[in-house]
């Protein structure tokens, strides 16, 4: 058995105590490859766990180096997804599609100087 499917097996009669005794209501998502269990609350929706989910690649984005080759391509289509997610049930404005459409340039940029390597 491995490790996540051990902690997945202590996890789950907490969940179901839960469930079954004070009415709170969970999913649970397994990504095994990654090692990664994901517990959402009643209130979760896909766009907030995709919110979720953007907020790690933000980190990551946010303290990789500018020099990291692959940078520019990773930070400007997370900030893109960023905006399009807090917009979701509401239309863009002129600025952010402005500013989305400078930010697939810089995305577009980057790929080329990846390419020319």
């Amino acid at each position: 058995m491995s490790s996540i499917d051990s902690i997945l097996e202590r996890v789950r009669p907490v969940l179901e105590d839960l469930e079954n005794n004070h009415r709170i209501s969970t999913k649970v998502g397994v990504d095994r490859d990654a090692g990664i269990i994901r517990i959402y609350g009643e209130d979760s929706d896909y766009i907030k766990r995709a919110s979720s989910g953007l907020a790690e690649m933000l980190e990551l984005a946010y303290t990789t180096a500018e020099h990291h080759p692959y940078w520019a391509v990773l930070y400007h289509a997370v900030e893109i997804s960023k905006i399009a997610l807090e917009k979701w049930n509401s239309d863009l404005t002129a600025d952010q599609i402005s500013e989305m459409s400078w930010r697939c340039d810089e995305i577009k940029m980057g790929l080329d100087k990846l390419s020319s390597k």
